[in-house]
């Protein structure tokens, strides 16, 4: 990274009512990154890989405000520099939990 991360959020492997999900599904700590060619957000798993979320070749600055809706299907983030906040959502609307993320995996050596 270029920068240090900034906000660290997780999302644990329960469900609505607290109940613990099945082993297959991973625990997430989601950070942002603090500007540069990797300003995004980022997370690890359980097992230490590395994932990015989101990256912008567009939007170079601070991302900030990383925040989830109850449900954790919505992502919120905003551009600091830019002033802009943005709500994502998966396009198959399931939740940013789990082991079904459809994202780029790095080495994490």
């Amino acid at each position: 990274f270029n920068g240090g991360p900034d906000q660290i959020k997780r999302i644990l492997n329960h469900d609505d009512n607290g109940t613990t999900l099945p082993s297959n599904y991973d625990d997430l700590l989601f950070f942002t990154e603090d500007g540069g060619i990797r300003a995004g957000i980022h997370a690890r798993n359980a097992a230490g890989a590395y994932l990015t979320i989101l990256e912008s070749d567009v939007y170079e600055n601070e991302t900030t405000g990383l925040s989830f809706s109850p449900d954790g299907k919505a992502m919120y983030i905003a551009y600091q520099n830019d002033g802009l906040l943005f709500e994502i959502r998966r396009e198959d609307g399931l939740p940013f939990y789990g082991n079904s993320l459809n994202v780029a995996y790095h080495a994490t050596a």
